[in-house]
């Protein structure tokens, strides 16, 4: 009778390499925001409803990709959750920073009027859902006070960190390879 884990190789203890895929994957994750917020604006379609939800589309996608490169690269190492959750969040931040520098360039270069431009959309889209003008009004105006480009920064860092967070624990989750 022959031992069939005699034939396989042990997993090495020590830290796996994470560096070379948190880097690359996180520039392809910050990139593809780019372009697919360009291909947006192009099109006319960057303040459609759903739009607003493909960044952390993309930002789930690459995460969970990366995690998996991580661990496929990393074969026959011995990968902790907290190792993967850890790269993870580090592409997460480097697919934000991307997005941040983007915006602050899209907001200063392309799309100038761009908060009047969201303004516009939303009492467009409360109009459709049959909201008064007193209404519209009342709720643009909050809205409104919400709108400073340094906040909608803040509010863009703090999501994608917690989409992030909950895409690497998902990916760490599914990819790590312990004891």
């Amino acid at each position: 009778m022959e031992n069939e884990t005699i034939d396989q190789s042990l997993p090495e203890s020590g830290n796996p390499d994470t560096k070379p895929y948190t880097l690359k994957f996180g520039i392809i994750g910050g990139f593809a925001s780019v372009i697919v917020s360009l291909i947006l604006y192009f099109t006319n379609m960057q303040f459609a409803s759903w739009a607003k939800w493909l960044s952390t589309l993309i930002l789930f996608i690459i995460i969970i990709l990366g995690l998996k490169a991580i661990a496929n690269g990393n074969r026959n190492k011995i990968i902790p959750f907290g190792t993967l959750f850890g790269a993870g969040m580090k592409i997460t931040l480097i697919i934000t920073i991307i997005s941040v520098i983007y915006f602050v360039i899209y907001m200063n270069f392309i799309e100038t009027d761009f908060i009047a431009k969201i303004l516009d959309a939303s009492r467009q889209q409360m109009a459709e859902k049959g909201l008064s003008e007193e209404q519209i009004d009342r709720a643009v105006e909050m809205s409104s006070k919400f709108m400073s480009p340094w906040l909608m920064i803040v509010f863009m860092v703090i999501g994608s960190l917690i989409f992030g967070a909950i895409a690497s624990l998902i990916g760490a989750a599914i990819y790590k390879k312990e004891k």
